[in-house]
């Protein structure tokens, strides 16, 4: 993927997108877009990617995308959780990844990388491998759901004779978390002291750039129907909190709810269609699930190096930028005149 190399990226607009997009351009190769909001797309990279508006649910726009590409890095999808967004995310994350696969077949696309997530994974040892890909999803788990489908059908297309690689990413961290992705989240809640209590909850976290850089690797060195973890520092919630602390003036919570509390939270949740405290986040507070990284270091020569304190830096100083703007903004707002603002 360099020089005149011509790779499609959907997703690119997105928090991991963009600095995939941005190492791609300092390596000289020749980015296309598939994306939605051509605005978003020129704000961050101006003039040096060609860019399609479409969407993954149309599957001419698909095959327009991926004609004359050599690889494809399919990161486009929903990152939510909840149930009232199970429909459209089982549609972006399954209908929308099996038109792009079936587009790269037949445009011929040498390589094609599906980002997926160490979510989908389950071990029952605690010590999660790219061996750990389940039978089935339990109900309710609607975010994972979608993104095991994704990947069952990733799978099914490299029997069939296309050179898809996997990659399955752990937490991003770092700055230009613009939705946010629930892990920026974290620290968006704790800035604004909305964080009263702690979990155990197992997390992995990893700084974005490096993250970008390890889907490269993976599209570089990958094995044709292999799937890569690539994650970094393993915390818990309590610890990521601490960290948070750390670079803040802001104390961290000193109480660790137990689960059975949280299960009972996340049942009403789900129940009052809440996407923040539902099912499928009371699951993830209970898992104490590690991560091997193992295979990507030593079949890839991939390993992550960025400090877990210097990524949650970066998420803390962007995040506060971005509060102290909005204050500046809501600061203005308050000062116009009614009848200047109704004007």
């Amino acid at each position: 993927m360099h020089g005149s190399t011509q790779t499609l990226i959907t997703g690119g607009t997105g928090f991991i997108g963009r600095f995939v997009v941005r190492k791609l351009l300092s390596r000289g190769a020749t980015v296309r877009l598939l994306c939605r909001n051509e605005f978003k797309a020129r704000r961050l990279f101006g003039d040096r990617v060609e860019i399609l508006v479409g969407d993954l649910l149309e599957p001419v726009c698909c095959q327009q995308a991926a004609r004359g590409v050599q690889t494809v890095i399919h990161l486009g999808g929903l990152y939510r959780f909840g149930r009232r967004h199970r429909l459209s995310m089982e549609a972006a994350n399954h209908r929308g990844t099996e038109n792009m696969l079936r587009a790269a077949w037949d445009q011929r696309v040498e390589r094609f990388v599906h980002v997926s997530s160490c979510s989908v994974l389950e071990s029952r040892n605690g010590l999660v491998t790219e061996r750990d890909f389940p039978e089935r999803v339990a109900a309710g788990q609607h975010y994972r759901r979608s993104k095991w489908l994704g990947e069952r059908v990733a799978l099914d297309w490299s029997r069939r004779g296309l050179d898809v690689v996997i990659a399955n990413p752990v937490a991003p961290l770092g700055a230009e978390d613009e939705e946010p992705t629930p892990t920026g989240r974290m620290v968006l809640d704790f800035l604004r002291g909305r964080f009263p209590f702690a979990t155990h909850t197992s997390l992995n976290v990893i700084n974005v750039s490096e993250l970008a850089e390890g889907i490269l690797v993976v599209a570089e060195r990958g094995r044709r129907g292999e799937r890569y973890l690539l994650g970094h520092h393993h915390l818990t919630l309590f610890e990521l909190l601490q960290l948070l602390a750390g670079c803040t003036a802001q104390d961290a919570p000193r109480i660790c709810l137990p689960w059975g509390i949280i299960a009972v939270a996340g049942a009403i949740g789900e129940t009052a269609g809440n996407d923040r405290l539902c099912w499928e986040t009371a699951l993830h507070a209970r898992r104490r699930a590690r991560y091997s990284c193992r295979k990507a270091a030593e079949e890839l020569g991939w390993q992550p190096q960025r400090p877990a304190r210097a990524t949650v830096r970066e998420a803390v100083d962007w995040f506060r930028l971005r509060l102290d703007s909005d204050a500046a903004t809501a600061s203005v707002a308050s000062r116009v005149k009614p009848d200047v603002a109704a004007a």
